[in-house]
């Protein structure tokens, strides 16, 4: 039913059929099984962040089945978690990348709703990042313009942290 991906690093397999909720269980398996982000994984998870972003785009345009199993398994909470271990650079700019290529393909509104919700976008902009590598400030800023330009009136309450 699977077959190995292509490269060197990667140890994911890809299926007949990429663009499934069948694949995106297989990564959301991957991330789970993979919490804690070291050496002997990074790759792996780097490689299923990159594949999510891609099987969640097209089934937020072509399979709302597929995305709903992402927020239902609250799949973005492994993203939180990635962020918040100290772990090799090249992890931390997957995330962002993979964040801004979501958001930036959201076409759904209720998916973007829920995305927005529960403070987890603020969470990603109140992180500090390695700021001092400039991809990682690159992909920052780019997520942030990406954000910027999902505002209106309808989405800037989720950005707001009353006190």
């Amino acid at each position: 039913m699977f077959k190995r991906l292509s490269g060197p690093a990667t140890n994911l397999w890809k299926p007949k059929n990429f663009y499934s909720i069948e694949y995106l269980k297989y990564l959301h398996g991957v991330l789970y099984k993979n919490k804690v982000v070291n050496d002997n994984n990074k790759d792996l998870i780097i490689e299923a962040l990159r594949l999510l972003a891609e099987v969640l785009v097209w089934g937020d345009q072509n399979e709302t089945a597929i995305f709903d199993f992402f927020l239902e398994r609250q799949m973005h909470q492994h993203f939180i978690s990635i962020m918040q271990q100290k772990c090799d650079v090249l992890v931390h700019i997957q995330l962002l990348q993979t964040l801004n290529i979501i958001f930036e393909n959201l076409k759904n509104e209720s998916a973007l709703y829920f995305l927005l919700s529960n403070n987890n976008v603020n969470t990603v902009i109140q992180h500090t990042f390695y700021f001092a590598n400039e991809d990682i400030m690159a992909y920052f800023i780019s997520f942030l313009k990406t954000l910027s330009l999902k505002l209106n009136s309808k989405t800037v309450h989720f950005f707001f942290n009353e006190v």
